[in-house]
């Protein structure tokens, strides 16, 4: 598992870019606030389209990759609270056990499946998904390899107006990995992330 002390410059880099651009877009010019007051009640889900991006912190179990995840869904409403979820996740970092380091490199997870979003009595919104799908690891001292993994878990996002806002989720993923006989190197994928996003909605 990569401790954050291995990565710390970048981690703040990203973090910080991400942050500021997430207030340069929610920052009202002159008339917009006027136009579009923030929304202070329950939302109420005017549009059936969704894309949200998350910035997570990765941490393997065993010696499955943990790192940086970016993480970018697409979500189309059917019926009620579940909606349509589609993600593409693409993961940097490497792993250690308990003795030694075992090694680095990216993982890409291609995964459909569901999501289930709440309204409260505010303009937060809870959900919580579940998708499954394949997985593609690239080790960078060994060869690629194919799995498949299911992916639960769930978050919360606070709109600011009725088409955009910033929210948090965290995800267990949990899965099989066919790396290759001459690979030292445990089948089993096992990661947990937490990080923050954006989300549109249209």
């Amino acid at each position: 598992m990569l401790t954050p002390r291995q990565f710390p410059l970048r981690w703040r880099a990203i973090v910080w870019a991400a942050a500021t651009a997430a207030a340069l877009t929610l920052a009202p010019t002159p008339g917009a606030h006027a136009a579009e007051p923030l929304l202070k009640g329950p939302y109420p889900f005017p549009h059936d389209n969704e894309l949200s991006a998350h910035l997570l912190l990765a941490g393997g179990l065993g010696d499955s990759f943990g790192g940086t995840k970016l993480a970018a869904d697409y979500g189309y409403h059917l019926n009620g609270a579940a909606w349509l979820n589609l993600d593409v996740n693409m993961q940097i970092g490497g792993c250690r056990t308990d003795t030694s380091s075992c090694g680095s490199g990216k993982v890409f997870e291609t995964l459909a499946g569901a999501k289930w979003k709440f309204a409260t009595s505010t303009p937060i919104v809870v959900h919580a998904k579940a998708t499954g799908g394949l997985i593609y690891v690239f080790p960078d001292d060994g060869h690629a390899a194919l799995g498949v993994a299911a992916r639960g878990g769930g978050g919360a996002t606070y709109f600011f107006y009725d088409w955009i806002g910033l929210g948090l989720e965290a995800c267990l993923s949990l899965g099989h990995v066919s790396y290759e006989s001459t690979d030292n190197r445990s089948d089993t994928y096992a990661v947990f992330d937490f990080g923050g996003g954006v989300e549109v909605e249209f």
